[in-house]
């Protein structure tokens, strides 16, 4: 039918508010579907809840066309096919209505008898807010309405995608404060020199106390976490009457050798394929990956994203630009390299429909499958133990913010959405997330299922990405110290000292350990301190004591870690983390150096470089043709 019939030739269906016959009788009728189908189709919807033709082309029973085109007989409405019959570029002027008409499903499309009609793939949400009528709307594919509104809409999606979050929420506003930290920098330089002792005093009775309340929050969250009779779990063996539909985000940047494995993990999983919506995220440069994804011969669950040009070139920019595109309940991230459990969907959907409605996302925990490759690997593997086995659920129970991870965290969509998304500009932008759920009255629950990820095995991009990590900490502390009145009041104090300690405790403790070193070197080749003569004799023992009981807490808590985690070989490389952290005190300087000269400077992890994933090929690929389970 064309557009021309349905305006007014004969014979051409009425547009109604009330939509007439079953779509499923419809597609039956029109040999689009068989009886069978229907019949298991109409068995599986109440546990579901999605749209039949959702269901039905989720399972490869009926076209994504055919579906299109019974719905648009269903309403009386006009099918059309974009890519003949493209929206006109003239009626997308107004970019300030542009996320209305996502949150709507509609776009303008043609002027034709006086009036404007809009495309929709969905006429029930079109007409929600009672702006429309059905004679208003024509009816097209969702794949074909997306790709659309990612031809025509660029510009203003991607100017969306940088500024989503309010700038003073944003470190994109953080000019004067970087412009400080500089000043303060030469002034410590300069007072250094001119001071001398006095300096070192100071600086040794801020390291004390510094050190004295991150120790403390540690222990506190060791012995937190060792409560009994309190599951990280809600709701483990309950199944649900109805299922959520879930909006996976995995974004990928010269990462197409990569496909194939993520494609393998997440076709792994037992999540219902029609409650299920990956989309891979590209940008619009990196011809190879999208090319890799072309060739995927990918399933129907899944679908590409391709992220206009501009800046900043960042990890979160490309994850907003995402949300636009999300309809389900639940958003839920993954990176390039993971590996989550089959169950975890399932689990996290559970979670989150048991929990109460302050939780705002879950955090699964992060391991690594190739642990046992060399040193680096080993002790990265103690390090995320410690921080998602013991002082993540310590965290947790306290009720301090927590700063969640960059894959496998799974928000409620309307949280995510009043919060702004995420802060484009921030290189951490999943620890800053934390912080702002937290000043919001919102919280992250930890959960109890593991996803495997590749440990970067290379000294040079361990510290590549650790310092990235570094950097989006400190400015993710300036973004929230920039009022501290006002951060005290959202968090309390209990939340306005965590964290401060989070965030600067870990950095600052990286950026003296040259300190330490130094002090142990000239020790050993002169019997004598550094601190002789500098720091008053008072200072000395409860320095010393401050910092042995420091490392006394951090040894006992990758020992409870290695417990928890079942691995309790890895002891045996407790004693070298110190050597392992000095990368860090390397990561930790560059980091300080890009905050003043690259602050929004994005420094990629490379992924599949492990010699372990030659091994992998036994795991079972993407069965695109394959029955979806659930």
């Amino acid at each position: 039918m064309t557009v021309a019939t349905f305006m007014g030739g004969q014979g051409a269906p009425v547009a109604s508010r009330r939509p007439g016959p079953a779509i499923g009788q419809i597609l039956v009728a029109r040999g689009a579907l068989g009886d069978r189908e229907l019949a298991a189709a109409l068995a599986l919807m109440p546990e579901r809840g999605c749209r039949l033709g959702e269901l039905v082309c989720a399972h490869g029973w009926s076209g994504a066309g055919d579906v299109a085109a019974a719905l648009a007989e269903q309403w009386g409405l006009a099918p059309v096919d974009l890519a003949a019959e493209p929206p006109d570029p003239d009626l997308l002027a107004a970019a300030e209505e542009l996320g209305g008409w996502l949150a709507a499903r509609r776009l303008p499309w043609r002027r034709l008898a006086g009036r404007i009609l809009h495309v929709t793939d969905d006429p029930v949400r079109a007409l929600a807010d009672g702006k429309f009528e059905p004679a208003d709307l024509v009816v097209t594919t969702a794949a074909q309405f997306d790709v659309a509104v990612q031809r025509l809409c660029a510009p203003a999606l991607a100017e969306r995608a940088a500024r989503r979050t309010a700038a003073g929420e944003s470190v994109r506003s953080l000019g004067l404060a970087r412009a400080a930290t500089g000043a303060g920098l030469a002034a410590a330089a300069s007072a250094a020199w001119l001071l001398g002792g006095a300096l070192a005093g100071l600086a040794a009775a801020a390291l004390l106390v510094l050190n004295a309340l991150t120790t403390l929050l540690r222990l506190a969250a060791m012995l937190a976490g060792e409560r009994r009779g309190e599951r990280l779990d809600r709701a483990p063996n309950v199944e649900l009457i109805r299922w959520p539909r879930i909006d996976l985000l995995v974004p990928l940047y010269r990462e197409g050798r990569m496909v194939p494995e993520i494609l393998a993990a997440i076709d792994a999983t037992d999540y219902p394929r029609e409650l299920l919506g990956v989309k891979f995220i590209v940008e619009a440069d990196d011809r190879a990956t999208q090319d890799a994804l072309s060739g995927a011969s990918l399933p129907g669950w899944a679908s590409v994203l391709v992220v206009p040009g501009g800046a900043p070139r960042t990890k979160p920019r490309a994850l907003n630009y995402a949300l636009d595109f999300c309809h389900g309940g639940i958003v839920g991230i993954l990176d390039a390299e993971d590996r989550p459990e089959p169950a975890q969907f399932r689990r996290v959907a559970r979670h989150l429909a048991a929990a109460q409605a302050e939780v705002a996302c879950v955090q699964c925990q992060l391991s690594f499958f190739n642990a046992a490759e060399n040193w680096i690997t080993r002790c990265f593997q103690v390090e995320y133990s410690i921080w998602f086995d013991v002082l993540l659920r310590g965290f947790q129970r306290l009720g301090l913010p927590i700063p969640l991870g960059g894959t496998s965290v799974y928000f409620r969509r309307d949280a995510l959405e009043r919060l702004g998304g995420w802060d484009a500009h921030n290189v951490t932008e999943d620890a800053d997330l934390g912080m702002r759920l937290a000043r919001r009255g919102l919280r992250c629950e930890v959960l109890d299922s593991t996803t495997q990820e590749e440990a970067n095995c290379r000294a040079l991009p361990w510290v590549r990405q650790r310092s990235r990590w570094l950097k989006g900490y400190i400015l993710t502390w300036l973004s929230h110290m920039r009022r501290p009145l006002v951060l005290w009041r959202d968090l309390g104090a209990a939340g306005f000292f965590g964290l401060n300690l989070l965030l600067m405790g870990g950095a600052v403790t990286y950026l003296a350990m040259p300190l330490f070193w130094v002090s142990v070197g000239i020790w050993a080749a002169s019997g004598q301190g550094i601190w002789a003569g500098l720091v008053p004799d008072w200072l000395l023992v409860p320095l010393g004591v401050s910092l042995g009981f420091g490392q006394a807490v951090m040894l006992g808590c990758a020992a409870l870690a290695m417990m928890r985690r079942g691995t309790p070989a890895l002891l045996w490389w407790v004693p070298v983390l110190p050597f392992y952290w000095t990368l860090g005190s390397i990561a930790a300087w560059k980091a300080v150096a890009e905050v003043l000269v690259a602050p929004y400077y994005w420094d990629k992890t490379r992924h599949g470089v492990s010699a372990l994933l030659a091994g992998q090929a036994s795991r079972p690929g993407p069965a695109t043709g394959r029955k979806p389970r659930g």
